[in-house]
């Protein structure tokens, strides 16, 4: 992998703001509803922005590294 640009870094900042404040609705959302269906799509969707988030987490932590090295 080679290093990134200011501009991808950027990129990949403002997704991470989206994913964070996605699974954040989401989970927000899932605690407000009672149809327990409803809350279960919530709470799915949910853990999906929060292993996006982690994803673009590590993908960043092996560039660090390989930048580092």
């Amino acid at each position: 992998m080679s290093s990134i640009s200011n501009k991808e870094l950027n990129y990949i900042k403002d997704f991470l703001s989206w994913e964070l404040l996605m699974a954040k609705k989401c989970f927000e959302y899932s605690n407000e509803v009672q149809i327990q269906e409803i809350k279960g799509l919530f709470d799915q969707a949910g853990k999906v922005h929060q292993q996006n988030y982690q994803v673009i987490l590590n993908y960043l932590g092996q560039v660090n590294q390989e930048v580092n090295s």
